[in-house]
């Protein structure tokens, strides 16, 4: 199994920074190992999963777990509990995957790319360019999800709720408004973001490799000028007063979702068979809830760097093209590597129709 110490830079410091600072939100994944009795279990009828998080319980995802635990207890009369275990008292995501493994913990938070060590082909939805925009990726969920969730239910988990963290956009010191503007540019990124810095690399920008904790002194030195980021980590870090340029591009969105592990999902029908539907509509609807406030957090962050001297540059249409020409040339030799080439196929079809009015 991957690390999820290893995924792309730009993902688990949003959730392990952000939420804390902000109220934005990320992915989760509920997982518990497959083999055996849980120890989370208090008695036959009833069931008890210990729920490690790496954020504060009074971050804005430390309250919506606690909401969507104790609605779990309530819907199921308490057959049902979550003990969640806040503020990364279980380790990092890596300890708490190790914990995971040994049962020491049954079920924890991850972040939105944990999700791809269940089903690899979900990175596909991040491929820089192909979903733009807010509406285009409700549009590619309303037709995808069910089939999606078809394939993950098959396996060892069940998809309990999707969740949507924003999209990634690429930030500068000086403004960029055309892919020939950014090769310019040395640009930041994490040696493990390796299907972001394939399509990258692929489209001739200069790409350098940095680890998180590196990003700012290179920003403060010059050694990079150019990073991709959410705007509210930008905001949270005050990245901003140095790249003082926002391109109004959406690069690629951030997804994730809670899934829960078939053993245990099949238990919590035993003890009730309304359970399940009842649990699934009830965190749906939290999940759906939480993104809408994410949407709210993002704005505010762009309007509050603004205000302190952010330029967010809009490129015209002819300039938007000139984006997505150099990914369409380059996305050939990166499909059916980096990226599944039936979803990806599927996701396109989709948006062709719906950007023609089909």
């Amino acid at each position: 199994m991957k690390m999820l110490l290893r995924m792309p830079w730009y993902v688990p410091q949003i959730v392990l920074i952000l939420l804390f600072m902000l109220t934005t939100g990320s992915g989760m994944l509920f997982a518990q190992q497959a083999g055996g009795a849980p120890r989370g279990t208090r008695g036959q009828g009833t069931i008890e999963v210990r729920v490690a998080s790496p954020l504060p319980r009074e971050s804005p995802w430390g309250r919506t777990l606690e909401r969507i635990a104790a609605e779990w207890s309530r819907i199921t009369n308490r057959q049902v509990t979550m003990r969640a275990l806040h503020g990364g008292t279980e380790g990092g995501e890596g300890r708490m995957h190790l914990s995971l493994a040994s049962n020491n913990i049954q079920a924890a938070i991850f972040t939105s790319f944990g999700l791809s060590d269940i089903y690899p082909a979900i990175l596909t939805f991040s491929s820089p360019f192909l979903i733009r925009t807010k509406a285009e990726l409700n549009v590619v969920m309303n037709e995808l999800q069910s089939d999606i969730e078809a394939e993950l239910n098959s396996g060892d988990y069940f998809m309990v709720a999707w969740s949507k963290a924003g999209f990634v956009n690429v930030f500068s010191r000086d403004p960029v408004f055309t892919p020939d503007d950014l090769r310019r540019m040395r640009i930041a990124s994490n040696a493990e973001a390796g299907s972001m810095n394939a399509v990258f690399s692929t489209m001739g920008f200069q790409v350098v490799e940095t680890e998180w904790v590196d990003v700012g002194p290179k920003i403060a030195t010059g050694a990079v000028a150019a990073i991709y980021q959410s705007p509210a980590a930008v905001a949270a870090l005050q990245l901003h007063s140095r790249m003082r340029n926002m391109l109004a591009l959406n690069l690629a969105p951030i997804l994730g979702g809670i899934v829960i592990n078939q053993t245990t999902w099949r238990r919590i029908g035993e003890l009730n068979p309304n359970y399940q539907a009842e649990l699934l509509r009830a965190t749906r609807r939290i999940a759906a809830e939480f993104d809408d406030s994410m949407e709210r957090t993002i704005n505010d962050a762009i309007l509050a760097m603004q205000r302190d001297g952010l330029v967010v540059n809009t490129p015209t249409p002819e300039q938007e093209q000139l984006w997505f020409a150099d990914i369409d040339r380059a996305m050939p030799a990166l499909v059916g590597e980096s990226y599944d080439r039936a979803l990806y196929q599927r996701i396109n079809e989709i948006l062709t129709r719906y950007r023609s009015g089909s």
